[in-house]
């Protein structure tokens, strides 16, 4: 009863101190608070089609626009406003005024989310004092100019671009000494470029939805910070070469990716929903690949020869989705659903768009030949183990 008590409190100071000049709680524009003493300025979906006019008044959390009408921006939008958040997101801005966001605001001002439909430039930035701004979304936007209009975000954390054209990453924005995460999604970017040779303090970079075939073999002196990579949905062909210290997490799920050799490695790989046909690895340690919901497998001994035994942990990595596309033996069938007994059962013929793994194997179809071609393996996989002599010890195998 207290906290109710207290809530309708809070609610009819946050009616008082609304800084709307006209409130219309059904349909148009309003403030509330909600349960965790947020108080907002909010206007109902598709009510407005321009900035609605403020008063002086206290500082609010946030300002909702979002989904809505609004075409323009100008000097006079944000008058009187003290607000830390702002939503204009799927507005069909077409201007936006250099002055739009004056001092007053980015006083107060730490996060805004502001999208265009017309690749407007973002020149707007370049005015005013950003002295507090953390987050920053932009979507719809040209890059291709005024990137040093960064150089003014001193505190900024965390910079999403969606949608919009962005042919270089200048180091006015991977320079910036508090960003940790750079989201770049919906781009169409083909490759990723940089201008100049700065390191970065970027822990997250999402890069996901985009044209990507690789990734620079020197992203990890512009990334040394790196933690969490996102490639996701991408058009990738081939584990991309990683020379990071670090442990990385790196998701490369959705790709293009049909054949991965896992060697020694300590990312964390998510190579999930990849059409891949075929695998082998020269290490005993695969628990940090995930490969779930795979539907392009050539499910037989070759797939024996990676898993090695019944291991739940390791069939475990390819979750409860993945079926097997090949061969007609084992066609739509669940992997989950099949024994390690039953892959090393049949060495077929792979289908044209498969590479062949690269140990060259001598399959027939006798119980003998398989015999021989998994001792190869086993006795590969056992030296490659013996870590100490590996460099002295010379092994020649030869089966006929």
């Amino acid at each position: 009863m207290m906290f109710l008590l207290l809530f309708f409190l809070f609610s009819i100071s946050s009616i008082e101190t609304c800084p709307l000049k006209t409130v219309d709680i059904r349909s148009g524009c309003y403030c509330g608070i909600e349960i965790d003493g947020t108080n907002y300025i909010q206007c109902h979906p598709y009510s407005i089609d321009q900035i609605p006019d403020f008063t002086r008044s206290y500082i609010h959390d946030k300002l909702n626009l979002s989904k809505n009408s609004i075409e323009n921006l100008t000097n006079k939008s944000f008058d009187q406003l003290k607000v830390k958040q702002i939503y204009l997101e799927e507005n069909p801005i077409q201007f936006i005024d250099k002055h739009s966001f004056n001092n007053n605001l980015l006083h107060y001002l730490e996060e805004l989310y502001i999208d265009t439909t017309t690749n407007l430039n973002f020149e707007f930035l370049c005015y005013g004092s950003w002295r507090k701004l953390r987050i920053l979304k932009l979507s719809g936007f040209n890059f291709n100019e005024f990137q040093l209009c960064f150089d003014k975000l001193h505190r900024l954390e965390k910079l999403i671009i969606e949608n919009s054209k962005i042919n270089l990453i200048s180091y006015h924005i991977y320079k910036l000494p508090f960003l940790y995460e750079l989201s770049l999604i919906h781009n169409q970017i083909e490759y990723l470029n940089f201008d100049e040779e700065y390191s970065s303090s970027i822990r997250i970079l999402n890069l996901t939805s985009n044209q990507l075939r690789t990734i620079p073999n020197d992203l990890n002196l512009r990334l040394p910070h790196l933690i969490t990579l996102d490639l996701s949905h991408n058009l990738i062909e081939e584990l991309p070469l990683m020379n990071q210290i670090k442990t990385l997490n790196i998701n490369l799920s959705f790709n293009l990716i049909e054949y991965i050799q896992l060697n020694h490695n300590q990312h964390f790989i998510d190579l999930s929903s990849n059409p891949i046909c075929t695998m082998e690895r020269t290490t005993t340690e695969i628990s940090n690949v995930l490969l779930n919901n795979l539907t392009n497998l050539h499910c037989d001994c070759r797939l024996g020869f990676f898993l090695k035994s019944n291991s739940t942990e390791q069939w475990n990595l390819f979750g409860d989705q993945t079926i097997c596309a090949t061969p007609e033996t084992f066609q739509g069938l669940f992997l989950k659903d099949l024994t390690y007994e039953q892959l090393m059962s049949t060495c077929s013929e792979l289908p044209k768009n498969c590479q062949e793994i690269q140990r060259e194997l001598i399959i027939e179809n006798t119980t003998q030949s398989k015999f021989l071609i998994l001792l190869q393996y086993e006795l590969v996989f056992f030296i490659q183990s013996l870590k100490p002599w590996r460099n002295s010890m010379i092994v020649y195998l030869h089966f006929v």
